[in-house]
C-alpha cells in the first residue's frame, strides 16, 4: 500500500518512498523531495494565507476548528481514523490495540474544553492573543504569535507532534512541520481533516520530510521563520541549534527520563497487585520509548509485602500486558543489548542475593530486574526492561536520582492521601517537571509545562502600551472642549 506522506501548498516535483514493515504487512509512505528554492515558495505562501486567515481569527474560533477535527478522530468509524489505526501499526511496529487506545486517550486531551483550559494555563487573560487588554499595572497588552514555525517532530510515539501543531495553531502561526522518517504518517493524516473542516485554515500549514542533518535545506528553513520547536535526542537537538540564527526563538525538547515511587502503604495483598497492574502499563506502553515512560520504580520498604515481593507481581503484569498488547519487533542490535544485560544481571544474581533476575518465557518480550539497593540511577535501554529498587524511605529519592535531576521528566507515584502532600513537595525538589500516579505517566493533561516550560507563552512576543498613552492622548482629542 502507498500513502502520501505531506501536506503541501504545492505539488512536489520529486517524492521518495519510505518503506515500513510489520504485523506480515508493507506500507510505503511517499515524501516530498525539496530544494532550497521549494522551501522558500511553501514558507511564503503559508505566511500568506496565515496573514490572511488566521491572523484574523479569534482564538475560540480556532480552538472551534481543532475540536471539530478531533471530533471527526474520536468516531472509530471515521475513515482517517481507521487509516490510523490500519496503518500505524504497520509503520511503527506497536500493537494494534495499543495504538488504538492511545488514539482515543491522547485526542481527548484536544476537545474543546481541554484546548481552553490550555490557553488559560498560560494567560490570566486568554482574549490578549486577540486583543491589547488592560494590564494590572496600568496600560494595555497583547501577546503575537510567531509569524511562522518551524516544528521537528519526533517519531518515537505515534501522534505526540499533534501537541506540538496545536501549540503554534493557538498562538495562530503558520506550520512548517518536518515530519520524522520514524512516522511521517498522523500529521498529515489529522491535517487532511482540518483542511476537509475549512480549507482555507489549513493553507496556513505545511507538512513535509527533509533528511535530518541536511544543512542546506535547515539554515533556509530555519532563517525564513521566526520560531523552531524541535524534539529529539540529545545530538539531534545539537546539531538543529547549530543552525538556527541568533534572531530566531529556539525551544529544544530533547532527552529526559521518568521513574515511578511505590510507598510501603501500597504494598499490602491487594493494593500490591493493583499497584503492579498499573507500573506494568506505564513501563509497556509504547515499549518505553517516550520520554514519559519510567526506568525504574523505588519501593518503599515496610508493607505487608516487600520490594521483591513487588518485583515478582510487577513481572506478572508484564506478563500479562505482553499478551494483550505484544512489544514491537526490535533489531538484531536491540535483541543482543538486552541478551547482553539479562546475561550480567543472571551472573550478579548468582554470586549476590541482593539482585534478582525477572525474565518473558518468549524470548526478550520484558525483563524485570531487582537490586535490594542501587545508588546509581539505573537507565534502561528501554524495550520493556524496567528495575525495581528497594529503599528504605522515599526520603531517598531525591539522593538516589541526583544525578538525573536536569532530565526528570515525570516521577509516577502510589501511595495514600495521607502522604501525598510530602510527596509532592519532595519530588518537586527533585526538579520533576510532571507528577502523576502510576498508570498515567504517559497520559500528561492538557496545560502540563512539558519540560517545566509554558506551552504557549514561550511562543509568543509582548507588546506593552504604558498607561501614559492613555493620559497624555487625552491633551490631543479634538473633542477635549
Amino acid at each position: 500500500m502507498k500513502i502520501k506522506g505531506y501536506f503541501l501548498p504545492i505539488e512536489p516535483k520529486q517524492t521518495k518512498s519510505l518503506t515500513f514493515s510489520n504485523h506480515g504487512q508493507q506500507v510505503e509512505v511517499e515524501v516530498p523531495i525539496l530544494n532550497e528554492q521549494d522551501l522558500k515558495v511553501i514558507e511564503t505562501s503559508v505566511k500568506e494565507s496565515r496573514q490572511k486567515y488566521i491572523k484574523q481569527l479569534h482564538t475560540s474560533q480556532i480552538i472551534d476548528i481543532i475540536d471539530l477535527a478531533v471530533g471527526k478522530w474520536l468516531n472509530p468509524n471515521y475513515e482517517l481514523r481507521r487509516l490510523a489505526e490500519q496503518l500505524l501499526p504497520v509503520i511503527t511496529g506497536y500493537d494494534h490495540e495499543m495504538v488504538r487506545l492511545f488514539l482515543t486517550d491522547y485526542l481527548r486531551n484536544f476537545r474543546k474544553q481541554k484546548l481552553q483550559r490550555i490557553v488559560d494555563e498560560d494567560f490570566s487573560n486568554p482574549l490578549v492573543l486577540d486583543e491589547f487588554r488592560p494590564a494590572k499595572a496600568g496600560g494595555l497588552t497583547r501577546a503575537y504569535g510567531p509569524e511562522s514555525i518551524i516544528h521537528i517532530f519526533s517519531g518515537n510515539v505515534p501522534a505526540l507532534p499533534l501537541w506540538s501543531l496545536v501549540s503554534g495553531l493557538l498562538v495562530k502561526s503558520a506550520t512548517i512541520g518536518k515530519v520524522s522518517s520514524s512516522e511521517p504518517l498522523f500529521i498529515t493524516l489529522f491535517t487532511q481533516t482540518l483542511a476537509e473542516i475549512d480549507e482555507q485554515f489549513a493553507e496556513s500549514i505545511a507538512i513535509l520530510w527533509w533528511k535530518g542533518g541536511d544543512e542546506q535545506i535547515e539554515r533556509v528553513a530555519f532563517s525564513e521563520s521566526e520560531a523552531v520547536i524541535a524534539y529529539g535526542s540529545e545530538q539531534t537537538i545539537s546539531d538543529v541549534a547549530k543552525r538556527i540564527p541568533p534572531h530566531v526563538r529556539f525551544l529544544p525538547h530533547g532527552h529526559k527520563v521518568s521513574f515511578g515511587v511505590v510507598t510501603n502503604e501500597c504494598l499490602t495483598p491487594t493494593l500490591a497487585w493493583k499497584t503492579a497492574q498499573l507500573a506494568a502499563k506505564d513501563a509497556s506502553w509504547f515499549d518505553q520509548q517516550g520520554c514519559l515512560s519510567p526506568h525504574v520504580f523505588y519501593v518503599e520498604r515496610g508493607g505487608a509485602l516487600s520490594p521483591r515481593d513487588f518485583a515478582h507481581m510487577l513481572a506478572h503484569e508484564m506478563d500479562n500486558v505482553d499478551h494483550k498488547m505484544p512489544r514491537a519487533s526490535l533489531s538484531t542490535e536491540e535483541v543482543s543489548a538486552i541478551v547482553k544485560v539479562r546475561s550480567d544481571i543472571e551472573f550478579q544474581s548468582q554470586v549476590d542475593p541482593k539482585v534478582d533476575l525477572l525474565t518473558s518465557d518468549n524470548g526478550t518480550a520484558w525483563t524485570v530486574i531487582y537490586r535490594d539497593h542501587q545508588t546509581e540511577f539505573p537507565f534502561s535501554m528501554l524495550n520493556r526492561v524496567v528495575t525495581v529498587v528497594a529503599i528504605d524511605s522515599v526520603d531517598e529519592v531525591p539522593t538516589l536520582t541526583r544525578d538525573i535531576k536536569d532530565f526528570v521528566q515525570t516521577v509516577g507515584v502510589a501511595c495514600p492521601p495521607q502522604r501525598f502532600q510530602a510527596l509532592i513537595k519532595l519530588f518537586g525538589e527533585c526538579k520533576a517537571n510532571r507528577i502523576s500516579f502510576l498508570g498515567e505517566m504517559s497520559n500528561p493533561q492538557p496545560g502540563w509545562h512539558h519540560d517545566g516550560r509554558f506551552n504557549l507563552a514561550d511562543l509568543v512576543y509582548w507588546c506593552d502600551v504604558e498607561a501614559s498613552v492613555e493620559v497624555k492622548m487625552d491633551m490631543f482629542d479634538p473633542f477635549r472642549n
